[in-house]
């Protein structure tokens, strides 16, 4: 018998000395670069497997049952939480922009610079376009004087037209006496009758209004349309001072004196923007299948570097009734959502990232466990397996708010006499585990040396999970979550 202890201390040891070796390896990994954080995570559940390991080829050599690791029943707080990154902008924004190829002469703002609605930004030289306006006011008076023109040589045509048919008309009715009373052939009447048809149809060549001649409308559309030009070159002349549409802030500067307006450095494609940054907007792609969670009215923390350790409230304030691809080449589809955000108290600034968490769904003052500790049963539910003087009992439960790594639970039966505050439940339970088996009870804390070193990374590790769902999230959509135990 003392042979088999001595062996039994001796596996141990051997075990404990390999994984202390796991432990004192993975102390490292903070040294290495970022991309191996998984992997950081990981390790500790390694060893944490491993400790499972040991206490099962130890549990033959010692009495008391199956070794299983157990923690305290407990209230906290479980809050799911979806996490989302995305550029931050203003509210009003507007782009200053100038079809006008001319220089700017001077400039009145520079970026950072409040402004209100109307505010001269800068100045274009007016030259070309002033040869524009004499250009189109002449035009409008040759239009005119074409028209004072064609109405003069009408009205002199109209007038002997006139006198033409007057003559033509006393000369029928004379040669019409005179025919009547044998005095002339006929053919001189009809002379007469054919000089009087051509005067007549001379008078309907002519338009007459009021009693007035006219000429057509064509000299008339010839003026309206050297007006419109007029007023198209007077409106570029105001153009040539440039303002600002809104009130706000001048944000972008893309133009410097000397360059032409409808030529900007850079392809830019305007000159001035200025937005209002007294109220901020995060604009986020929420995922086609979590955009079902999300609603108008919903609250969101903000968070950004910018910010330090500092938050902000933010508000779902809009959701796009339509989406768009994630990425090209992609099918997943991502809808543009808004959240407003108090700008002049969030310390943020226009044109950076910044991540926002929305609270999905929270359960306060709940029995919290890890996700691992639920027992998936024939009927599709779910059981927590308590320990109770050494014996297992199954307890079926109602699933709550779920975190990443906790879920909130209630008793299915209100009588359950094992589902109590400070009642003890297996972190861990695996397929070994039935109800009613005996089992030997060990808590995180009572893990032996290595066992609760790997206890202790295995917690880091759950903790590192929990922050990391929280903030990795990628531009488009991510989710995330935390839970408090009391």
């Amino acid at each position: 018998m003392a042979e088999n202890k001595s062996e039994s201390k001796g596996k141990e040891e051997k075990l404990d000395g390999e994984i202390q070796k796991l432990m004192d390896s993975s102390k490292e990994l903070p040294k290495k670069k970022r991309r191996f954080k998984k992997r950081w995570i990981l390790i500790p559940l390694i060893i944490l497997a491993l400790v499972f390991f040991v206490m099962r080829i130890l549990g033959g050599a010692n009495k008391g049952g199956f070794p299983v690791v157990t923690d305290e029943l407990k209230k906290g707080d479980v809050r799911n939480v979806l996490t989302l990154s995305g550029p931050v902008s203003g509210t009003d924004s507007a782009d200053v922009t100038s079809g006008l190829h001319a220089q700017v002469t001077e400039l009145y703002v520079k970026e950072g610079d409040k402004v209100e609605k109307g505010q001269a930004l800068a100045k274009l030289n007016p030259h070309d376009v002033e040869q524009a306006l004499a250009l189109a006011e002449n035009q409008v008076e040759l239009a005119k004087a074409n028209r004072e023109e064609a109405l003069k040589n009408a009205q002199s045509s109209y007038a002997k037209a006139a006198q033409a048919l007057q003559s033509a008309q006393a000369d029928y009715n004379r040669k019409a006496e005179l025919y009547q009373g044998g005095d002339i052939s006929q053919a001189d009447f009809e002379q007469a009758q054919s000089a009087l048809k051509d005067a007549s149809a001379a008078m309907q060549a002519f338009t007459v209004k009021g009693g007035k001649v006219s000429v057509g409308d064509s000299y008339d559309i010839q003026i309206q349309n050297a007006e419109k030009e007029l007023e198209k070159a007077k409106d570029k002349i105001n153009d040539t001072t440039l303002t600002s549409p809104i009130s706000g802030t001048v944000t972008r500067v893309n133009t410097k004196v000397g360059q032409f307006a409808d030529s900007q450095e850079n392809q830019k494609r305007s000159l001035f923007t200025i937005e209002n940054l007294d109220t901020l907007e995060l604009e986020i792609g929420v995922s086609e299948y979590t955009i079902g969670k999300i609603s108008v009215g919903q609250k969101a923390t903000i968070r950004a570097d910018i910010m330090g350790d500092k938050t902000a409230e933010g508000e779902v304030v809009s959701i796009s009734p339509s989406g768009e691809l994630k990425s090209e080449g992609g099918t997943e589809r991502v809808i543009p959502t808004k959240i407003r955000i108090d700008g002049a108290a969030s310390g943020l600034i226009s044109g950076i990232t910044a991540k926002a968490d929305i609270l999905l769904e929270e359960a306060k003052d709940s029995y919290v466990v890890p996700i691992s500790a639920l027992i998936s049963q024939d009927d599709g539910g779910s059981a927590i397996a308590f320990v109770k003087d050494g014996i297992v009992h199954f307890s079926p439960v109602n699933t709550g708010v779920e975190s990443d790594i906790s879920v909130a639970v209630s008793p299915k039966n209100a009588d359950d006499p094992y589902f109590a505050e400070g009642s003890h439940y297996i972190t861990t339970p695996d397929s070994n585990i039935t109800d009613g088996m005996p089992v030997r009870e060990a808590s995180v804390t009572d893990l032996p040396s290595s066992g609760g070193a790997a206890a202790s990374a295995a917690s880091n590790a759950e903790s590192s999970a929990s922050s990391g769902a929280g903030g990795s999230s990628g531009a488009a959509a991510g989710t995330g979550s935390e839970s408090a135990a009391e």
